[in-house]
C-alpha cells in the first residue's frame, strides 16, 4: 500500500472566535500555496474541529499517514503528552494508519530571524548598546 499522508496543522484553540478564524484562514493559504488538498487545521480545545474529528475526516479521504504541524511556539506538556495522546487514541480505530508531530515552531532557526526582524523593526534606529 502506497503512503498517502494528511497534514494537520495545529494549534491549542482559543476562545476568541477571530483567534480561531485566523488559523483557520492560514490553513487555507498553505493549502493553495502548496497545491495539495489534503491539509486541515483543528485545535486542541476551545476551536472547530477539533483534533480528532480532524483526523477521522484526513482518514476518510484515504490518508494511511497524519503529519501533525504543531503551530506551537514552544515545547509544553501539550505538545510533549496531550496531543500526541489525543493522536493514538483517535488512531487506535484506524489500525495501519501512522503518524508523526512535528516539533515546536522554535526549533527552526529560521524563527530567529523572524523575531530579530520584528524587534529590528520596533527599534528603529537604535544602535547595539541600545542608544540612539
Amino acid at each position: 500500500m502506497q503512503r498517502k499522508t494528511g497534514v494537520l496543522i495545529f494549534t491549542h484553540g482559543s476562545r476568541l472566535k477571530e483567534g480561531n478564524e485566523i488559523m483557520v484562514k492560514l490553513v487555507d493559504q498553505v493549502r493553495e500555496q502548496l497545491g495539495y488538498d489534503l491539509i486541515e487545521p483543528c485545535f486542541m480545545e476551545l476551536g472547530n474541529p477539533l483534533i480528532p474529528v480532524a483526523i477521522r475526516k484526513l482518514v476518510q479521504r484515504g490518508a494511511t499517514h497524519i503529519f501533525g504541524y504543531a503551530f506551537f511556539l514552544v515545547p509544553g506538556s501539550h505538545l510533549r503528552e496531550d496531543i500526541p495522546f489525543i493522536f493514538e487514541q483517535t488512531l487506535k480505530k484506524f489500525p495501519g494508519v501512522t503518524f508523526e508531530i512535528s516539533p515546536p515552531m522554535m526549533s527552526d532557526p529560521t524563527m530567529i530571524d523572524f523575531v530579530a526582524k520584528h524587534v529590528k523593526s520596533a527599534l528603529g534606529g537604535a544602535k547595539k548598546d541600545g542608544r540612539s
